[in-house]
């Protein structure tokens, strides 16, 4: 099992031994994003809401004791309120919280099975399973199956320690999928080979129906 946090908004991710769960998800998990003057947030991509902003994944985001803390690929550590993230982004960027609002796309928590991620390299290819850090998941599940968790939807996930979770629905996977980013270089293989095989989809979001608290290493459960 491997669990992330991702405090920032396509920013990389803090992997955690223990995450707490509440209603809106993985506690702290993109509850910041970078923020333009014309209000679109800086992403992997354009759309409606969003303005592509190259070099967001160059860029680690952690909590400390005080909040939010960036690593720029120099090794610069900004803070909400500091100058240089406008000056670094441009267009009056800020780094800026939303109370409980949620910058997340979808769904309140992405899961996928090791399967799955294994299947993916081979159909890629490799020897390897592809690198989990390409799709940006919440909760990685040790599985048997390639897949399986897509049959779970509907279906609620328990979790050691109390946790549930109920699968809504597969993920579409877009272009930031195969984009560069700290220790990975770009590659456009990994949407073509799930658009042309999975219908573009990998992993499954899910609500929280009993929040709590969730460990490596806990028992899973799917009724």
């Amino acid at each position: 099992m491997g669990l992330v946090c991702f405090p920032v908004k396509s920013m990389l991710g803090q992997e955690r031994e223990r995450v707490v769960v509440d209603e809106r998800g993985v506690a702290g998990d993109r509850l910041w994003a970078l923020r333009y003057e014309d209000g679109k947030l800086g992403s992997g991509k354009n759309h409606r809401r969003f303005r592509r902003t190259p070099g967001m994944l160059e860029h680690a985001a952690v909590y400390d004791a005080e909040g939010p803390v960036v690593t720029t690929p120099d090794g610069e550590t900004l803070r909400p309120g500091d100058p240089r993230i406008g000056e670094l982004f441009g267009g009056g960027a800020e780094l800026v919280h939303e109370g409980e609002a949620s910058h997340q796309d979808a769904g309140a928590v992405s899961l996928v099975g090791t399967a799955s991620l294994r299947a993916l390299g081979e159909l890629l290819g490799d020897h390897d399973p592809v690198d989990v850090r390409r799709l940006r998941k919440n909760i990685v599940i040790g599985t048997d199956e390639p897949w399986i968790e897509e049959d779970w939807v509907g279906r609620e996930i328990t979790f050691d320690g109390g946790l549930r979770l109920r699968v809504t629905l597969r993920i579409d996977r877009c272009v930031m999928t195969t984009q560069a980013q700290r220790g990975l270089p770009a590659d456009s293989r990994i949407l073509k080979t799930l658009t042309a095989s999975r219908g573009m989809c990998i992993g499954v979001y899910a609500d929280v129906v009993t929040p709590g608290a969730l460990a490596l290493g806990a028992k899973v459960a799917v009724q």
